[in-house]
């Protein structure tokens, strides 16, 4: 015992300690590698561009104006006149088209992607007819839904799903094509189930290529929303941001505007990247075990 201590005694030998080594300080090298920082960094460095516009021309509208005048849209207050603030009306029945064309979009999208990628009769078929409503614009949806429906809610739930579904059918037929074929002979092989090589084999291999396809669907599908409504529509965000820009109040167009961008940021923050983490966590874990079938 007596040598167990000299031995831990002597000078320049150390005991390992498993706690966990406390942090220095952190430095700006530090903070520059935060991904927090960085975004902090770029909205500092966005604020003051726009800051320095507004100084530059006086046309532009300052934040201040922005806030304080959606502030009175939210509370329905006056704007001037008979014009008051509308907020969750146009916010709510634009969501509500918004929602309905993707429920419709994305599962038309997944099923014609799957079927052109596994099949090359039905990739002949509808291969180019995908492309070419990937191809068209949102604003010649845009007047193609008012002229076909009116300034109804039908026409901007239509370019929702039209724009959906090519962008979802084409990175989900691209990713079932790059699934090895080596590995669905083998599944064969080894007497895998149907259920297990639709889940891990099918899902897990066309994982990455469907979230593309469902991220440009959210984002494109909100863009052409926008567009139709200011085109073709007498309610929701795109209507409300052109009533403003018809009127000249600028800020309220750049409010509304803001407003378009602010959630659709929200929706990939909230929604899709949590999702995608969690889908790429589970898609990361063993697939396919024969152990059991031998």
């Amino acid at each position: 015992m007596s040598d167990i201590h000299a031995y831990q005694s002597l000078p320049g030998l150390r005991q390992h300690d498993s706690r966990p080594a406390a942090e220095g300080p952190l430095t700006m090298r530090g903070l520059l590698r935060r991904p927090w920082f960085i975004r902090l960094v770029a909205v500092g460095v966005l604020v003051f561009i726009w800051q320095w516009v507004t100084w530059v021309n006086t046309r532009v509208p300052g934040i201040d104006e922005i806030v304080r005048f959606m502030v009175t849209e939210m509370t329905g207050g006056s704007h001037g006149g008979a014009l008051t603030g509308e907020f969750w009306e146009p916010l709510s029945l634009s969501l509500q088209r918004y929602a309905i064309g993707l429920a419709v979009g994305i599962p038309a999208g997944a099923l014609l992607g799957l079927v052109i990628g596994a099949s090359r009769w039905a990739r002949g078929l509808f291969n180019d007819t995908v492309l070419v409503l990937l191809a068209l614009p949102a604003v010649v949806w845009a007047f193609l839904a008012s002229l076909w429906f009116g300034l109804s809610s039908a026409g901007p739930i239509l370019a929702v799903i039209l724009t959906a579904v090519p962008f979802v059918a084409v990175n989900l037929a691209a990713g079932v094509r790059n699934i090895d074929p080596g590995l669905v002979e083998m599944s064969r092989s080894y007497g895998v189930p149907a259920g297990r090589r639709l889940r891990h084999l099918l899902l897990g291999g066309t994982l990455p290529s469907a979230f593309t396809g469902l991220r440009l669907a959210f984002m494109t599908g909100w863009n052409s929303l926008l567009i139709v409504e200011w085109f073709g529509a007498t309610s929701g965000v795109g209507w409300r941001a052109r009533f403003w820009y018809d009127a000249l109040r600028y800020p309220g167009f750049v409010a509304w505007i803001f407003l378009f961008v602010i959630l659709i940021t929200v929706f990939d923050r909230l929604l899709l990247s949590p999702l995608e983490r969690r889908a790429f966590q589970w898609n990361q874990q063993p697939t396919l075990t024969f152990e059991e079938e031998l």
